[in-house]
């Protein structure tokens, strides 16, 4: 009898750790089963913000959780993308990336690593910058205001939305491919920075489309120039760069998302197709266009790609201009 008793108290015991060991794998809840965050590193009101929310929703619908955009600015974008490296890799907490990710490693010295310690989700968007003028400024192009700027170095004073990032590296291109010494000054954000441009604080920008754009169109800033090759959609009327008489210059900033280093790659996938789905929606390609942007479908792969030429491409232009954060 104690041996059948051992053998019966030993199947009791198999069965009940079989299913224990099964429990979990069945109890998880399929992803996702709570509300996603998306971090955008910059204050209210800019670019980054706007793109975000216009693909948070978007995922939202198809995904049947919240995505929440919520800003976590400061330090130049560095303490929300921190945030963000240091998260959960559960793909529960995302950031809204620039290409300022590849050229802040090359300016100081930072607590996260571009490549280490974050998984490229997909691309958003790609936009060229355009350069604005206060109406006090006495250029009517921009040959005029190349002129005027080497007649009266370091007396025009451009702002950007922070030190060392994708204006920043617009406006410093510009400078040393078009031989003028400007004065930069950096603002916490796109929205402080417009508002100097519009009281006359300071005299330029090189911005993203967003900000300049309802100023323009109201005639408050005057648009010389847009910094890509080819002319924006939303400013048909304004010339390149190239066209203005600086041929080979071409600069293109870009937004994207990326997830915490490790976040489980059938997580990373799922991820991947909603933005790449939300971007390629007509909904959402109408919406960036009209912001200025250049909708752009980058899964994974490819978008792990961009990142990693852009670190290798800006480590050289860093050098080569001089760059430094004010």
């Amino acid at each position: 009898m104690t041996f059948i008793h051992s053998l019966r108290t030993s199947a009791l015991l198999a069965v009940w750790c079989a299913w224990f060991a099964v429990v979990p794998a069945h109890a998880q809840a399929p992803y996702p089963s709570k509300p996603i965050r998306l971090i955008v590193p910059f204050p209210p009101g800019g670019g980054a913000e706007a793109t975000a929310r216009l693909v948070a929703n978007k995922m939202a619908e198809s995904m049947g959780q919240a995505v929440v955009v919520e800003t976590r600015a400061g330090a130049g974008g560095n303490i929300g993308t921190d945030y963000v490296a240091r998260a959960q890799p559960d793909g529960y907490t995302l950031l809204l990336a620039t290409n300022g990710m590849a050229i802040q490693p090359h300016l100081q010295k930072l607590t996260w690593d571009p490549i280490k310690d974050f998984t490229p989700v997909g691309l958003v968007a790609v936009y060229a910058l355009v350069i604005a003028v206060h109406p006090s400024v006495p250029a009517q192009n921009l040959s005029e205001l190349v002129a005027y700027a080497k007649a009266h170095p370091r007396q025009m004073s451009y702002g950007s939305s922070g030190s060392g990032g994708p204006l920043h590296m617009g406006a410093e291109l510009f400078r040393a491919h078009a031989g003028v010494d400007l004065l930069h000054v950096p603002y916490k954000g796109n929205a402080p920075m417009t508002i100097a441009l519009l009281s006359g604080e300071i005299n330029m920008v090189f911005d993203s489309p967003v900000g300049p754009l309802p100023n323009i169109r109201a005639g408050k800033v005057r648009a010389l120039a847009t910094t890509g090759k080819r002319r924006s959609s939303s400013l048909p009327e304004v010339p390149t760069v190239i066209e203005s008489g600086l041929p080979g210059f071409d600069y293109e900033s870009w937004n994207g998302i990326v997830a915490p280093a490790g976040t489980p790659k059938d997580i990373v996938a799922r991820l991947s197709n909603e933005v790449a789905k939300a971007v390629a929606s007509p909904e959402v390609r109408e919406r960036l266009m009209a912001l200025g942007y250049e909708p752009r479908v980058a899964k994974t792969d490819e978008f792990a790609a961009l990142i990693a030429a852009d670190l290798n491409r800006f480590g050289r232009v860093v050098k080569e201009v001089g760059m430094k954060l004010d």
